[in-house]
């Protein structure tokens, strides 16, 4: 099949790529480096079947070509501490979710949308059919989050107002050596990166909240099989990710031990980071409906995943 894979150079882009290409698809992949890395290209590159274009996911509608799918991962988020401006977020990730739902529906492609778990805020049971509340405009960092939702719900009115075919996935926390270094790739590869560097390592509140955090070849893997079972897939919300959580305080003493680092764990008060966001304090892939429908499963524990890193990064 012919398939495009926006936010190519990206962690789960990336490894998706691979996969896709190992199975003989002809895949193209855009990005225009907001967050992706060149180098996480590098197998890609070397295959026949893989094109690649710097570009942003607004201009796809000038190149006038036709695939059986697309991936829609692409995504600005503001991270913590840098200067993007949230408002931007907002109408870069609306004008993406517009262009790629406008090309589905022109040539009859299979849409794959990537949204976040941060819409769960702090749920307790991540159903893909629980009702949705998001925090106070107040605090600007709702936008990433406000912008998923936004997407999720263009998609579902499409999907009954026109002809568009899509499938909606909710990410939750994910990771490998293909992961940003900085706070934009999770606090895993910035931990291991401080860690080997014997800098400190800051930790956001008290350090008990926990996150799920598997491999990002496991939530590329669940991509593919949403394409591979589409016709269960199609006008449905699914999650992938693991249900291990681990807590954040737990992953940064695990860290500074294996890596024998002298950095030093740091707690700062989450109101000096945050301000009156309220942190995601449990967080667990529900992925139950993903088992149902394709029998998703998670090959490599959170652990797995930070020793896996620890090797790469050293490399």
């Amino acid at each position: 099949m012919k398939i495009l894979v926006t936010g190519a150079a990206g962690l789960i882009g990336s490894h998706l790529c691979d996969i896709l290409l190992n199975e003989g698809h002809d895949v193209t992949g855009i990005d225009d480096f907001s967050h992706g890395n060149r180098s996480n290209l590098m197998t890609a590159a070397k295959n026949p079947n893989f094109k690649f274009k710097v570009t942003k996911v607004q201009f796809i509608s000038l190149w006038k070509e036709q695939y059986d799918v697309i991936f829609h991962l692409a995504s600005l988020k503001k991270p913590v501490n840098q200067s993007i401006n949230s408002s931007v977020v907002l109408d870069d990730n609306y004008e993406m979710i517009k262009s790629v739902v406008n090309e589905a529906k022109k040539y009859g492609s299979k849409l794959i949308f990537t949204s976040t778990s941060d819409i769960y805020g702090n749920s307790e049971k991540f159903d893909e059919a629980e009702s949705i509340t998001i925090g106070p405009p107040t605090n600007e960092r709702y936008s990433y989050a406000l912008s998923k939702l936004y997407g999720e719900q263009h998609i579902f009115n499409e999907l009954q107002q026109s002809t568009l075919k899509a499938s909606v996935v909710r990410i939750f926390g994910c990771s490998s050596h293909r992961a940003s270094k900085t706070w934009s790739g999770g606090h895993v590869p910035l931990f291991i990166n401080n860690a080997l560097l014997n800098k400190d390592i800051i930790i956001h509140g008290d350090g008990l909240q926990t996150r799920a955090i598997s491999h990002a070849i496991d939530i590329a893997t669940g991509l593919k099989q949403v394409m591979d079972n589409f016709d269960k897939c199609n006008n449905e919300i699914i999650n992938l990710g693991t249900d291990q959580q681990t807590t954040v305080k737990e992953v940064a003493e695990y860290i500074v031990k294996k890596t024998n680092s002298k950095s030093n764990i740091i707690f700062k008060p989450r109101t000096e980071i945050f301000g009156d966001y309220k942190e995601i304090l449990i967080r667990f892939a529900n992925t139950r409906k993903a088992n149902r429908l394709f029998n998703f499963k998670i090959t490599r524990s959170t652990f797995d995943v930070i020793d896996e890193m620890i090797d790469k990064f050293k490399l």
